[in-house]
């Protein structure tokens, strides 16, 4: 008896397992991918590398021009 219940409990946590991975790997397709190096600009000012998605520079704190 006790047999077939770790046999079944295997089995099921096999499965979630399957779904969870699958789920995650289909979510991850749409999530925004701010980590990307397509993100991110130089300075024109000072080189230094920020974020698309500000509108100043961290370091030198020039205004960028609008893309």
């Amino acid at each position: 008896m006790a047999l077939s219940v770790r046999r079944f409990r295997n089995r099921l946590r096999g499965r979630l397992a399957f779904i969870a991975e699958w789920l995650i790997s289909r979510f991850t397709a749409f999530k925004r991918e701010d980590r990307d190096f397509k993100s991110l600009r130089m300075c024109p000012f000072c080189g230094m590398i920020t974020s698309r998605y500000k509108t100043c520079c961290l370091e030198c704190g020039k205004l960028f021009k609008p893309a």
